[in-house]
């Protein structure tokens, strides 16, 4: 149903370990998204009340701790939510950036 309103680009990148210094490592794949820029307060993964920029719509596994570059910038994933479709299953995620 989502499919045809994902008429943007962006690239995700997915944290698959953490390399010698302790940072991130990514593996990246460019990605249908819906992307609207609405500010609002969300919780992330500890529990904290943050800021959102933006919301973003996908079809993709996106989690909290990977990062989507959209628009020569990158923003971490900050919370997650799925979506579920009319037959029960995931549709898609509204991941708030």
């Amino acid at each position: 149903m989502i499919t045809g309103y994902l008429n943007q680009t962006a690239t995700w990148k997915r944290v698959v370990g953490l390399n010698m210094y302790g940072e991130p490592e990514t593996e990246e794949q460019e990605i249908k998204v819906r992307w609207e820029g609405k500010r609002r307060l969300v919780r992330d993964k500890e529990g904290h009340e943050v800021v959102s920029e933006a919301r973003v719509f996908c079809k993709e596994p996106v989690k909290p701790g990977d990062l989507l570059e959209y628009d020569g910038r990158e923003w971490p994933v900050i919370a997650v939510s799925t979506v579920p479709g009319l037959n029960g299953t995931e549709n898609h995620r509204e991941c708030a950036v």
